[in-house]
């Protein structure tokens, strides 16, 4: 006798769904899930450092409104051109007080994308701004600041949800590099249209319009939980999980945990601090290394746009190599990682300013600007991993916290640099230069030494800093 085995419905239909999964993606959909993040967050921040560039290429403006009036144009004042920069980091201070609860409650998938379009609407409606004013340019700041506020929260979210622990310092360089890439692709892209037939307000038709595009394409393909996601196989899914500690929080549990509680915790505030060093160097040389290069240096607009770009693109390349190089040196311990990857770099970048601060020669200056460029940003790779270890279930609070330092830090640097350097002199950059080189290594010294480097065994749902 013999008995012929006949699947049940429910098995074909598994069977059917994992082989669509597998063949769909080959069992690399976090890939796909990591390209698209990064493209969403790079269109993001090149979104905010539009203006950085632009703002040198406004010459057609100034001259058109002065017909109507003889004083200063808004334009010509480097104290109404760092309101501008300000503005953007005040927009990202309010974005990121509500995106802790917005996460918790919709997830990334949605507040990422509504964010995006924000800033995408900021970007697309700069040039009419521009026409009407100060007080336009500001309020479309501030849209673009708040599509931007949540770029590290869904560094660390991302990264979190879809990366295998021994992936993730892959994830978090490979997310992170897209505010080099950024860099690397506004630049000489706008040096080009600035000098070109199309102007300067093609910049932000064109970049605003992608950003709408990829957003759409980040909602439809992206999915919170891997779990659910249509194209993760079942072996996909066990090596994200593998060594993960899954809970169930919800948003009620997450909001147990209040800013001050995140504030006032030391390992937190190690983190924040180091953060907010590595913050202000980044921010000086994002925002303000087009008019450095163009008003300090001489470089003319074109020049400017390709010098500023290069070393993005060696800085990308490095990240890029840093990150799946930090998950390959398990053997060494994470605290000489940490030396490594967060203080080396800070250390070395912070001789690059103190060389621009001294330095008169061009070359030698272009030199120490490229060095800067390319080692600023590592530190992201180690504060963020630390953050993973500190935060745990509570890693969305503690990004938006570190989110929150630093675009307070944007929000006052651009005042400092008004005051300090009010003619972009030579004399002036040099000065300010001086005092980031110090303050990048007094606030990224300690970091390494006092970090955690070591998660609990076990975490409950009740935990609270």
């Amino acid at each position: 006798m013999s008995f012929d085995y006949k699947q049940t419905d429910f098995e074909i239909e598994s069977l059917g769904k994992t082989q669509e999964r597998s063949w769909m993606c080959w069992g690399k959909t976090r890939f796909l899930i990591l390209l698209i993040g990064l493209v969403c967050i790079t269109c993001t921040n090149a979104n905010m450092i539009l203006m950085n560039f632009t703002v040198i290429c406004m010459n057609d403006v100034i001259s058109e409104q002065k017909t109507y009036t003889n004083g200063t144009h808004w334009l010509e004042k480097s104290s109404d051109i760092s309101l501008t920069f300000s503005a953007a980091a005040v927009g990202a201070i309010f974005g990121t007080i509500p995106a802790v609860t917005f996460i918790a409650k919709y997830g990334i998938r949605r507040v990422l994308t509504v964010y995006g379009l924000l800033s995408a609407a900021g970007t697309i409606l700069m040039p009419l701004a521009v026409n009407y004013g100060l007080i336009p340019v500001l309020i479309a700041r501030l849209f673009q600041g708040i599509g931007a506020s949540v770029l590290y929260s869904s560094i660390g979210t991302i990264s979190e949800s879809w990366s295998p622990i021994t992936e993730i310092g892959t994830f978090v360089a490979f997310l992170s590099s897209a505010f080099q890439i950024s860099n690397i692709v506004t630049m000489p892209t706008a040096g080009f249209l600035c000098e070109s037939a199309l102007g300067w307000r093609s910049i932000y038709y064109i970049f605003g319009w992608i950003t709408v595009v990829f957003y759409l394409v980040f909602f439809w393909y992206y999915n919170n939980a891997p779990d659910k996601h249509k194209n993760v196989s079942s072996n996909e899914l066990k090596k994200i999980r593998d060594g993960k500690i899954i809970t169930s929080s919800t948003s009620k549990t997450v909001q147990n945990v209040k800013f001050i509680q995140v504030f006032t915790n030391w390992e937190v505030f190690e983190i924040t601090l180091a953060i907010i060093g590595g913050s202000t160097s980044v921010i000086c040389l994002n925002n303000y290394g087009p008019i450095y290069l163009n008003k300090v240096l001489g470089l003319n607009i074109r020049e400017t746009g390709y010098s500023n770009a290069i070393p993005y693109f060696f800085a990308a390349i490095v990240k890029f190599a840093a990150g799946p190089i930090t998950d390959k040196l398990a053997h060494i311990s994470e605290r000489i990682r940490l030396i490594i990857f967060a203080l080396v770099p800070q250390i070395t970048m912070a001789i690059g300013f103190l060389i621009m601060s001294f330095t008169t020669h061009v070359i030698i200056a272009q030199v120490a600007y490229t060095f800067s460029v390319v080692l600023a940003g590592l530190n992201v790779i180690g504060m963020v991993k630390c953050a993973q270890i500190v935060a745990e279930k509570h890693l969305t609070l503690i990004m938006a916290v570190i989110s929150m330092s630093s675009w307070v830090s944007a929000f006052i640097l651009p005042i400092v640099i008004g005051v300090i350097c009010p003619t972009n002199s030579h004399s002036e950059w040099s000065r300010f230069y001086l005092f980031v080189a110090i303050f990048v290594i007094l606030t990224n010294l300690p970091f390494p030494f006092l970090a955690r480097v070591s998660g609990r065994k076990r975490v409950s749902p009740e935990t609270k800093f």
